[in-house]
């Protein structure tokens, strides 16, 4: 097999229905650097260790080890940083914060941290809050917004970096474009679930909404990671998520379509068995609005700026296509871009097929 459809094999490791076969590819060096190129060195290294990898030497091995080795201690800089960050905010009264993504389903949903790599740590804050969030960092580490009124109604969130360089992402909402809009932020908030890191309580989504989570990331973000698409099978088939609490959920806030692509595209990427989600999936069909909030992003790198006009009324539109188009001179700079070629890359994009 190729390393992609052992890697497939990798990643289903630990997953009910995976295959007992042993994974023979080779050359073995191609599939250990696509592992690490998606995060999944930690499962590689389980799978050799177990002997489910055939034809592993031992300097290969040994090699393996030191970078499985170097990817935990990137996850472990990253929990280390949530942890911190998350202390600071509650210090200056900030105490609505959700962990999300890699560092939450990392402590909640995987029998180790280890298992789900994290380079960065993702949080969901009110946006009242942001102001606020945002005192803890110097004015020069905050990205320049598009323009300040514009990054306060629609921005999906902001990145900064803490003392240790590892990036900090505020989210106000979960999703980019039309299927972040219409999320209902304090739905969201209202069903928590606890966990710890070094004495500090976090606080992350409830179980159905982590997993309408990753799967509307592995929807939407066109080079996603394979340890991130793995959230999505974990939490179903080994956390035993109420995936039809996510299903209802999801019908309710209108991203169901974005949620069942989402499911397909992670299912995909795994040599594992069907479930009842997989076939509810299969059958959905996006309609209205999301059908055309989906092919509006289809591939496009932009695809989120087309189609976020789709949950405004039509008097708000100019609001937020005018920034989109032409936003500040600060932020053209800080992204080395003009007004021109900006406002030319967005129409050819709009006009991509």
């Amino acid at each position: 097999m190729n390393s992609f459809e052992a890697l497939g094999r990798v990643g289903a490791y630990g997953l009910p229905g995976e295959s007992n076969e042993p994974i023979v590819v080779g050359p073995f060096s191609d599939l250990a650097a696509l592992a690490e190129s998606q995060r999944m060195l930690p499962w590689l290294w389980d799978a050799v260790l177990n002997h489910r990898v055939a034809n592993v030497s031992d300097d290969e091995r040994e090699h393996l080890k030191r970078r499985m080795l170097a990817t935990v201690q990137t996850t472990l800089a990253a929990h280390s940083a949530a942890a911190s960050v998350v202390s600071r905010l509650y210090e200056i009264g900030v105490a609505d914060v959700r962990i999300l993504k890699g560092c939450a389903t990392a402590h909640l949903d995987y029998s180790a941290p280890k298992y789900r790599f994290s380079s960065d740590v993702d949080l969901l804050i009110r946006s009242e809050d942001r102001s606020s969030v945002l005192s803890l960092f110097a004015k020069s580490d905050v990205p320049v917004p598009r323009r300040t009124s514009w990054q306060d109604r629609y921005g999906k969130s902001i990145t900064v970096k803490d003392n240790g360089g590892v990036e900090l992402d505020m989210h106000v909402t979960l999703s980019p474009g039309y299927f972040g809009l219409v999320l209902p932020i304090d739905e969201l908030f209202a069903q928590v679930e606890a966990f710890e890191i070094g004495g500090v309580e976090m606080h992350a989504l409830d179980g159905p909404s982590r997993l309408i989570h990753a799967a509307n990331h592995a929807a939407q973000s066109l080079n996603v990671g394979t340890h991130s698409v793995r959230d999505v099978p974990q939490l179903v088939l080994v956390s035993g998520v109420d995936w039809q609490e996510s299903i209802e959920r999801t019908v309710r806030w209108n991203v169901d379509g974005l949620f069942a692509l989402g499911v397909l595209k992670s299912w995909a990427r795994f040599d594992i068995q069907g479930h009842p989600l997989v076939e509810w999936a299969k059958t959905h069909e996006a309609v209205g609005r999301q059908r055309l909030a989906l092919r509006l992003a289809d591939h496009r790198p932009r695809g989120h700026l087309l189609n976020a006009p789709l949950a405004l009324p039509p008097q708000r539109w100019p609001g937020y296509v005018l920034p989109v188009m032409f936003p500040s001179r600060e932020y053209l700079k800080e992204n080395n871009k003009e007004w021109s070629t900006r406002a030319k890359e967005i129409v050819r994009e709009v006009f991509s097929k």
